[in-house]
């Protein structure tokens, strides 16, 4: 949110007052150009971070000094960070959640990659990712982090959950990535869940010898199946013989 017009008049005040105290003199119109480029960014951290300059500097008081000691306009990955992030993009597997400034870096770097030279890569991708973050910290752009879906859904879902807790992304834009949540389950369903674990557990613990008789009995039954049979064919043959 862009400082107030009364906001703005105090960060003037307190860049003069910095001024001053660094043995520096600054003119109003010097003054009014940092404050403006200053604007984008939180009040209270404008004024940290000129109390860091008072307390820290021992030259001229510049813009990129103040900058420098704004937690918001360091919020983007540092240079390897990004890199190794990148990385994880080139396993399709992988979910990777990164900025718009590393994708664009990465692609830089890509055909490099591409050609076996991992060195030469990661060169090219610094130079253009530090290109990128010069460009995003003149105009005072927060990181943008967006997703890049991998295959693996455990993965993504442990990625995109991480991303939530950190503060990257918000839980209602990435809800539609995730697998629903569990639903709770009703009475009639842990009285089902009961039965069929009751039916296992008695399958499981049914004694072996139980087994062995019922097999038994069974087989004796085909046995006396197959003798009756016998005998039915043969009372015809014995009638026969007694002719």
């Amino acid at each position: 949110m862009p400082l107030s017009t009364q906001q703005l008049d105090q960060v003037v005040d307190l860049v003069y007052a910095t001024a001053e105290v660094l043995g520096q003199e600054i003119r109003p119109a010097a003054a009014g150009l940092i404050a403006e480029d200053l604007s984008a960014y939180p009040f209270a951290e404008i004024g940290r971070a000129l109390a860091r300059c008072r307390a820290e500097l021992h030259g001229k008081l510049t813009l990129a000094a103040i900058i420098e000691r704004l937690p918001s306009a360091n919020a983007h990955l540092s240079g390897n960070e990004a890199w190794a992030l990148a990385l994880n993009s080139t396993d399709e597997q992988e979910t990777v959640i990164w900025t718009p400034e590393i994708a664009r870096a990465f692609a830089a770097a890509k055909p490099v990659l591409n050609g076996g030279d991992k060195i030469g890569a990661r060169m090219s991708f610094l130079a253009a990712y530090e290109r990128e973050l010069a460009t995003a910290k003149a105009e005072a752009r927060q990181p943008e982090w967006v997703v890049s879906l991998g295959h693996d859904p455990q993965r993504r879902e442990i990625v995109l959950n991480d991303a939530v807790s950190a503060g990257k992304l918000p839980a209602p834009k990435v809800a539609h990535l995730l697998p629903p949540p569990d639903k709770p389950v009703t009475e009639e369903g842990k009285r089902q869940r009961k039965e069929v674990v009751s039916k296992l557990r008695d399958l499981i613990n049914q004694p072996g010898d139980q087994k062995a008789q019922e097999r038994r009995e069974a087989h004796e039954r085909e046995e006396a199946r197959r003798r009756e049979l016998l005998e039915q064919a043969g009372a015809p043959m014995a009638a026969l013989g007694g002719r």
